[in-house]
């Protein structure tokens, strides 16, 4: 009797109960790659400002002394755990010596974080490196051996549909082992430790609109790289006219300008002021339509960045007019980066350019992509010989054999597949 009633029970609590639609997806990518070489960095021959009250500039070789003295000084303060847990002293007064020491006592904070002060720690040694480095420059490093890598990426998406027709889906993803991104010249990431996470909850009202919670991790509309992240994104379309807004709901606004990072000094102790970025936008908007045969943008956040553009199509060539000048940008008041882009296909051939106001050294870009049968090709350069090779051949099933390199030497063989 007492085994039916709990089941009975069961049956009611589960009655009101939604039943999810659960879909999978993911990929896995597993190969050969290696880091690209890296070009040597020149010491700094400037003077540099003298932060002492009424001070006048000082020497590059004199800032030199100051920031091996400081990176010195950074170095013997944060040794002691690292010699407590059983690595060897560290020793050395060279600039190359000092650096090289720094790099040991960096890897041994980001290791053990759980050690008192170590935040604090790593801040001043990543800071004397930085001092160091400035005044002294960079060497070469030689193009990389070849290392394995592996790595899966799988999503799980769970939808239900309410009583009111609302649709509520969360999805949660899980990345598992090390990577190798060539597209974007990330390099290897580092293996995971817990590479569960969730990616989203979302609620789609139908004619209301979708509204997306994601927190720190929603893309803002006018400058995607370098604002803070956005905790959620709601979308809409009225007419033929689609409308988005990303917000930030995190208290704190300080709506402060952008700063470079500086390097300063008073004759015997060099600062380093890291850059200060306008982290704290709160919202963007992004409305974007149909005009007269072409399709035309809007953008803009509340620090006052802003991006437009039009494109279409004419006499088969595909055509692109976009302008942007982001915060960061506004705040030195640097000009507006305006970019033209055109493609172009024929057969298996497509043909792409683009030309940017802004003067600095890569103002243009041309590309090419081949496909026919399981065989695609992509070549790309810039007006900085950032020039690029990657190749795929399709062996069915969602599988590919992949390959490609760059510039740098940076390459890569191995097999990519979808599920």
């Amino acid at each position: 009797m007492k085994r039916i009633l709990l089941t009975t029970t069961s049956l009611v609590l589960a009655a009101g109960v939604a039943q999810a639609d659960i879909s999978w997806s993911g990929s896995a990518t597993a190969g050969l790659a290696r880091d690209g070489k890296v070009k040597a960095v020149a010491a700094n021959a400037k003077t540099v400002a003298n932060t002492t009250a009424g001070g006048t500039a000082i020497s590059a070789t004199d800032f030199a002394a100051d920031a091996l003295a400081t990176a010195i000084v950074a170095r013997d303060a944060n040794d002691t755990n690292y010699i407590a847990d059983g690595n060897a002293a560290l020793s050395g007064t060279t600039a190359a010596d000092v650096r090289a020491d720094l790099v040991k006592l960096q890897t041994y904070l980001t290791a053990t974080p759980e050690n008192g002060g170590a935040a604090a720690s790593l801040t001043a040694v990543n800071n004397a490196i930085r001092m160091i480095d400035f005044a002294n420059g960079t060497a070469a490093t030689a193009t990389g051996k070849m290392k394995q890598y592996s790595e899966v990426n799988a999503t799980a998406t769970a939808s239900v549909e309410t009583d009111m027709g609302w649709v509520v889906s969360a999805a949660i993803s899980v990345d598992a082992g090390t990577g190798y991104d060539f597209a974007d010249d990330d390099t290897f990431d580092a293996a995971k430790t817990n590479g569960v996470g969730l990616d989203s909850v979302s609620i789609d009202f139908g004619a209301g609109g979708k509204l997306t919670l994601d927190q720190d991790a929603v893309a803002h509309l006018v400058d995607a790289d370098d604002d803070g992240a956005a905790d959620m994104l709601y979308t809409n379309t009225f007419g033929t006219a689609s409308f988005s807004i990303a917000a930030d709901i995190d208290d704190g606004d300080s709506d402060h300008l952008n700063t470079a990072e500086k390097f300063t000094s008073n004759g015997t102790t060099v600062v380093y002021t890291a850059a200060s970025a306008a982290n704290d936008v709160q919202w963007s908007a992004k409305v974007s339509m149909p005009l007269a045969g072409t399709n035309v943008y809007f953008a803009a956040d509340e620090e006052g960045g802003d991006a437009y553009g039009v494109s279409g199509t004419y006499a088969g060539i595909g055509w692109s007019v976009d302008s942007k000048r982001e915060a960061a940008e506004k705040d030195a008041n640097k000009d507006r980066s305006n970019t033209v882009g055109l493609t172009y296909a024929t057969g298996a051939l497509t043909l792409g350019a683009t030309y940017n106001s802004i003067k600095d050294g890569d103002q243009w870009g041309v590309s090419a992509a081949y496909a026919a049968g399981a065989l695609s090709l992509n070549l790309s350069t810039d007006e900085g010989s950032d020039w690029s090779a990657s190749a795929a051949y399709d062996l069915g099933g969602g599988a590919s054999v992949v390959a490609g390199t760059n510039y740098t030497e940076d390459a890569y063989v191995g097999v990519s597949f979808a599920f």
